[in-house]
């Protein structure tokens, strides 16, 4: 009779610290920053452009109107910095890009064998529960057959064991068939 049984804590651990995302290189963190600020940066003129748009159409008496001439030199003065930041903001996303290519790629070479191995450890999981719920619809019936009440866990087990297979069995045999 087993008195405690811990299915692998072992692999739990291992899995547990062995799966870990590598650390992004400084270039990806730097191209990651660069481009953010690219498109805030961009965003940020677009907005001031939508809004001097919409105050040069408001009359309002606490504020003087700009001119005509000057509102669209500085319309034209302000088209030209979104051009550049446009510039600015495609490059920097074509950086991260690149950067995030290369950093999903490292990532894919690092895991790729601890994570075969968790996929390897489910499926033995998986198999075992089936195996003891097997034990335990075992016993059920036969309990049921002799007019003997058992808790749940034996009482229930086949049902459990039906459910397991239809829906979590085969969801994970998905999930591990997927390549990452």
């Amino acid at each position: 009779m087993l008195a405690i049984f811990k299915p692998a804590a072992h692999d739990v651990s291992y899995f547990t610290s062995a799966l870990k995302l590598p650390r992004p290189s400084s270039e990806f963190l730097a191209a990651e920053r660069e481009a953010r600020h690219a498109t805030a940066e961009l965003r940020s003129l677009v907005e001031r452009r939508e809004t001097m748009k919409l105050q040069a159409e408001v009359d309002s008496p606490t504020t003087a109107r700009i001119p005509a001439e000057t509102f669209r030199s500085m319309l034209e003065s302000l088209n030209a910095e979104i051009a550049a930041a446009q510039g600015r903001d495609q490059a920097a996303a074509g950086e991260f890009d690149r950067q995030k290519t290369a950093y999903v790629d490292h990532v894919r070479e690092n895991l790729a064998g601890d994570i075969e191995g968790l996929g390897a450890a489910i499926t033995v999981h998986l198999d075992l529960t089936l195996e003891l719920l097997d034990i335990a619809a075992s016993l059920g019936a036969e309990a049921r057959e002799r007019h003997v009440e058992m808790p749940g866990l034996v009482k229930d087990a086949a049902a459990a064991k039906r459910l397991i297979e239809t829906v979590a069995f085969s969801a994970v045999r998905k999930m591990i068939g997927a390549r990452l």
